[in-house]
């Protein structure tokens, strides 16, 4: 089937339903939900999938539900890290039997790093709470990395689940003007196309570049302006850690192509509001980012460690 930027897929629909809230399921689909997750509990993975997370009861359900219908093609291990979830995340995480580790150091490098760290898997798939995943995301993401040995980072695009004030259109018109942006991007930038929520790598090559141990870290939902907010992502570290050893590759595939909440987007208010800081952000930059030096003179690698 030819992917329709304009409509949201039925695998989508499949997970995206109100009845996906945990607190209005039955334990019966609990149960059954538990057991097709069983099939990421392997003992010996060639794949890790982590999936960092805090306070995502009202998500959490959506995105295992998803992983649930995915097809395995490798034996795989799914590593949830819990970064200090004060609602029912971790009662729901438990109910579904999934493997959480604890991450008590808040921020979410520090979770990534954890996860990172506790993979027994040669590739790792990095995943966010909130985010739905397609049917064959393991192996359009996992691929490139087994045939081709100088591909040390692949990352996939993502697309927007509508909300109130959004239409599947007007988002759609959004994600072609960011993804225009991020082909400028790939002359000299690529790095930060690296998102969190879609990207995969080999665990020793992460692992060697110490891509997550970030200086300065990013908590959840840190606006800016505020004296938390940090500019700096642990994604983009690691994308840019691993494009010095080897070469960064999109996987333009729909199949690779994630589902993501619009909340982030339409914090601002209006998608037009969030459209227009979007452009005025990131055209100041489009010289950089299409004849800029590829050396850069100013990483997180000059950043002074947070005090503990």
């Amino acid at each position: 089937m030819m992917y329709n930027r304009f409509q949201v897929p039925d695998w989508v629909s499949q997970h995206d339903f109100a009845q996906s809230h945990f607190s209005l399921m039955q334990l019966e689909e609990l149960a059954h939900l538990r057991k097709q997750l069983l099939r990421f509990q392997s003992a010996e993975p060639i794949v890790s999938i982590v999936i960092p997370v805090w306070n995502e009861e009202n998500n959490i359900v959506r995105t295992l539900s998803s992983f649930a219908k995915m097809h395995v093609p490798y034996e795989c291990e799914l590593i949830i890290v819990n970064n200090n979830s004060t609602d029912r995340t971790p009662e729901i995480l438990d109910l579904l039997g999934v493997k959480v580790i604890h991450e008590k150091r808040q921020g979410i490098a520090h979770a990534r790093l954890a996860g990172l760290r506790a993979s027994k898997g040669v590739y790792q798939l990095c995943g966010d709470g909130d985010s739905l995943y397609p049917p064959d995301w393991i192996s359009e993401m996992v691929n490139p990395l087994v045939k081709n040995p100088y591909i040390t980072c692949v990352y996939g695009n993502y697309s927007f689940t509508p909300a109130a004030h959004s239409s599947r259109w007007q988002l759609g018109l959004y994600e072609l003007v960011a993804e225009c942006l991020f082909e400028c991007r790939r002359w000299r930038r690529e790095f930060l196309n690296v998102r969190g929520a879609n990207f995969g790598f080999r665990v020793s090559e992460g692992l060697a570049v110490k891509g997550f141990e970030m200086p300065v870290t990013r908590i959840y939902d840190n606006q800016e302006g505020a004296r938390t907010f940090v500019v700096f992502g642990e994604d983009g570290r690691m994308g840019r850690k691993l494009g010095e050893i080897g070469k960064i590759k999109l996987v333009r595939s729909y199949r690779a192509r994630i589902w993501t909440s619009s909340r982030r987007l339409l914090k601002d208010g209006t998608l037009a509001q969030a459209f227009k800081k979007r452009i005025a952000k990131e055209t100041a930059r489009l010289l950089e980012y299409t004849f800029g030096s590829r050396q850069l003179t100013f990483t997180t690698d000059q950043l002074q460690p947070e005090k503990k």
